[in-house]
């Protein structure tokens, strides 16, 4: 069931961001239509609100993860204003490196040679991965101002990279097992559905088009699955085989830039991949040494 629940991240986290691509409002407006199609979610969980709200630290430590997902999410979309899914991704997965040596500075987690040593050669491919995706010539329809778009990935990953760290501290401080993993990723939710709201006051969303209000709702839709599964995934797995393999989405955004947007030259495909899975080896490393 473990490897069923890896597979639910990798398809819905691999597709979540689509949606962006199909509507007419982009980048920091866009936000709004995903954390504001949170919210029937969250209602249809509001157990699991009133459940935080009797342990008001937890709940402070899940609206923050949502504050900072949210920060990430909205430099991901202005990051797709400019390159492509396939790039963008790589630049992603330099969460896992924050992820990894958060762990090792403030948890413990992983403190010998062999560890260390597993980290620093997933960061070398990780960064091999993210410079050679970078130097493969992109359709100049398709792309926008590729220093731009490789900072606001780059954003993205740092955000994404620390947005767990408020509810991981909980868990190192807080032993009680009433709150469950679900629980915590829809204070999650509603934290992002806070940052929508203060974000609606900023965004251009008048005159928006019902569907992409739709576009929005399906993709926080397609996060909350994905990350439910990635969190099945980790109880039943273990974080060092989950991780990776829910990590695999990379190649999913590759293959929807690749084949249906046809953002990179299909010519470049061969190149396309071999950064991809430099970048996939780097992360699976990585996970490795926690």
């Amino acid at each position: 069931m473990g490897y069923l629940w890896a597979l639910l991240g990798v398809v819905c986290i691999g597709c979540y961001m689509l949606p962006v691509r199909f509507s007419t409002t982009k980048g920091f407006s866009f936000f709004c239509f995903m954390g504001l199609g949170m919210l029937p979610i969250v209602v249809l969980r509001w157990n699991s609100i009133e459940l935080l709200w009797a342990h008001p630290m937890w709940l402070g430590a899940a609206l923050l993860s949502g504050l900072l997902w949210g920060f990430g999410q909205i430099a991901a979309n202005l990051a797709l204003e400019e390159i492509s899914l396939a790039k963008a991704a790589v630049y992603f997965n330099s969460n896992t490196l924050l992820n990894i040596l958060l762990g090792l500075v403030f948890f413990h987690e992983a403190t010998s040679l062999n560890s260390t040593l597993l980290l620093l050669m997933g960061a070398v491919l990780l960064t091999a991965g993210a410079i050679w995706v970078t130097k493969i010539p992109a359709l100049s329809s398709k792309e926008g101002n590729l220093r731009k778009g490789i900072f606001f990935s780059l954003l993205a990953g740092f955000f994404w990279g620390i947005y767990f760290f408020p509810i991981t501290w909980m868990r190192h401080s807080d032993t009680q097992t009433s709150i469950g993993q679900m629980d915590v990723l829809i204070g999650l939710a509603l934290g992002g559905v806070i940052t929508a709201v203060v974000v609606l006051f900023f965004a251009k969303t008048k005159k928006t088009p019902p569907l992409d209000w739709a576009l929005g709702f399906g993709s926080a839709v397609l996060w909350v699955t994905g990350m439910s599964g990635m969190l099945m995934a980790i109880q039943l797995l273990g974080l060092s085989r989950a991780v990776p393999m829910v990590n695999a989405n990379t190649l999913v955004y590759t293959a929807w830039s690749l084949f249906y947007f046809k953002e990179l030259p299909l010519a470049q495909w061969p190149k396309v991949l071999g950064s991809v899975l430099l970048a996939l080896a780097g992360g699976i490393l990585m996970a490795l040494s926690n």
